[in-house]
């Protein structure tokens, strides 16, 4: 049966310069966008017809860049972010107790998103704070951003670090003034701990993977993108993506292997080959949910909340210049080889220093083999000069962005590298001007992943302390939206399908209630209070259903 949105604002896409007051969809396709009785007549007799009341319809969401599975392990583990209440050590071991006490059995106690830029003194915990109130059990707790984690002494040496443990390549084992581990562990280092913690079982996977997608429809998200697939072997993840997708998680998700579970190019392993070799289709139909792949995703630097992205000039508050996480001749290899291969590359690259190095491994595989529609892409590129923004425009390079970044985590910017530059984080009205393609998501853990305060973040660039990081650098919100929906869409190669509520595309549509229903949609307190009040995939309701009865 044909559906038909009627006293509506039907914003078909971003980029089209009028509203339209309905819309009708059937067998996941878009029928027809205009006025009511063009709706209803290409819907034809016996369609359900749903008066909106001046609520808005958009293209769905579609959050370029997060980790959808990682997102629904932390959904059962301790939250011991901000948001939570967690802004002390203290508060963040009482979370942790209290975790533990509603699991007594786990194995492990884990915990995520701390962010220790809010707790006196901007100082991470310590094992020697775990230890107080876990002496026989193992911990480990997840800074926010995902680079950085903490452990307690069983944890320590379950892994076997100790005071004589070299730092990894692409990593540090913090110590303290006598040489002994903190507990503390930067970017590779994690892997030490991280590996003796139990795997999630597929099953786990797969309830993780659906948990996620349940949370995104509240948000409005119709399509995801996984930006870590591998992190416990590439076969079983893709398995448990595809069952997943096919037991009914309502998410579209386009899947991104990491380079580092493949291997290097030249150690003779089939690189990235063998993730074709499972099978994953390269678009997925008009139905609800599915699952295609990506690109390649590697790491190129860490994170500015604990200073390992690499900078070329230092942070302010003495910690140095962050760290590569690659020598530049290997990184060049790994981008040759996925480039050659016809692959597009997605590079973590948040500071000036990374961005800079990722560019250049991409210039240095174009010339090899010039591919004229590659979409390569730099992940968050969160500090760049006037320089790497005409780069990215002259190599037709996708940047990846963040803008939830500022309204969650802007003060640590601040505090990392002074006012001054901290105000160009995320410059996304000079990337619009030098016509670079941009696509907006999360990083969802690492920030909640609403597709609306990103929205308002972009538009207002607010810090959580209410500081105005850049006025000059803010878009407008129909400007954002259009980087949620049709950007994100262009940087997947999906913008023939998705992107736009137009005749024949993809039926999935995120439905909006603004605080006034007939305010200027580029004014930016008329998204202030928006709401979501409705997701379709595929012309179907996997969320606010009731609204659409």
């Amino acid at each position: 049966m044909a559906l038909v949105l009627t006293n509506a604002r039907v914003l078909a896409g971003p980029d089209a310069g009028h509203e339209a007051e309905a819309i009708a969809m059937a067998d996941g396709r878009v029928l027809a966008v205009g006025s009511t009785s063009e709706a209803r007549a290409a819907a034809g007799a016996g369609s359900r017809v749903v008066d909106l009341n001046g609520a808005l319809v958009a293209p769905g969401f579609n959050d370029s860049h997060m980790h959808i599975l990682w997102y629904g392990l932390t959904l059962l583990m301790a939250d011991l972010s901000p948001a939570a209440g967690v802004r002390t050590v203290p508060a963040l071991v009482e979370a942790l107790l209290k975790w533990r006490a509603a699991h007594p059995g786990a194995e492990w106690v884990q915990g995520g998103r701390y962010d220790q830029n809010t707790f006196p003194g901007a100082s991470h915990p310590l094992r020697v704070d775990l230890d107080a109130a876990f002496p026989d059990t193992p911990v480990y707790i997840s800074q926010t951003s995902g680079h950085a984690g903490v452990a307690n002494s069983v944890a320590l040496r379950l892994a076997g670090i100790d005071a004589t443990t070299p730092d990894p390549p692409g990593g540090a084992i913090v110590r303290d003034a006598r040489g002994e581990p903190t507990g503390l562990l930067l970017e590779d280092a994690m892997e030490r701990v991280t590996a003796c913690i139990p795997e999630p079982t597929q099953s786990d996977q797969v309830e993780a993977i659906a948990r996620a997608c349940g949370r995104l429809v509240t948000n409005g998200i119709t399509a995801a993108s996984e930006m870590s697939l591998g992190s416990y072997g590439l076969a079983a993840e893709i398995d448990a993506y595809r069952r997943a997708s096919e037991q009914g998680a309502p998410v579209r998700m386009t899947v991104h292997p990491l380079t580092s579970v493949l291997g290097m190019p030249d150690h003779g392993i089939p690189f990235l080959q063998a993730v074709r070799d499972l099978g994953l289709p390269s678009h997925s139909g008009p139905g609800i949910g599915g699952v295609r792949l990506g690109g390649a995703k590697l790491f190129v630097d860490g994170a500015l909340t604990v200073r390992t992205a690499a900078l070329r000039s230092p942070f302010v508050d003495g910690s140095g210049r962050g760290m590569l996480l690659h020598d530049p001749d290997q990184l060049r290899a790994i981008v040759r080889a996925a480039h050659l291969l016809g692959w597009q590359v997605c590079a973590h690259a948040i500071g000036d220093g990374a961005v800079d190095e990722a560019l250049c491994a991409i210039e240095a595989a174009q010339s090899v083999l010039p591919r004229g529609d590659a979409r390569h892409r730099v992940e968050h590129a969160m500090v760049l000069g006037a320089d790497l923004i005409d780069r990215m425009a002259a190599g037709a390079v996708v940047a990846a962005l963040q803008p939830e970044f500022l309204a969650r985590l802007g003060d640590a910017y601040v505090m990392g590298l002074g006012a001054e530059r901290a105000a160009s984080v995320n410059p996304t009205a000079s990337l619009a001007a030098a016509g670079v393609a941009m696509a907006f998501g999360s990083d969802c853990p690492v920030v909640p992943g609403a597709p609306l305060a990103g929205i308002a973040a972009a538009a207002a660039r607010r810090t959580p302390s209410g500081v105005t990081l850049g006025p000059d650098e803010a878009i407008s919100p129909l400007e954002a939206l259009r980087r949620y929906t049709s950007g994100s869409a262009f940087a997947e190669f999906d913008e023939q399908q998705s992107g736009a509520l137009e005749f024949g595309r993809r039926a999935d549509a995120v439905v909006l209630r603004l605080a006034e229903s007939d305010a200027p949609l580029d004014r930016h307190d008329a998204w202030a209070s928006a709401v979501v009040e409705a997701t379709l995939v595929g012309g179907v309701p996997v969320y606010g259903a009731d609204v659409l009865s």
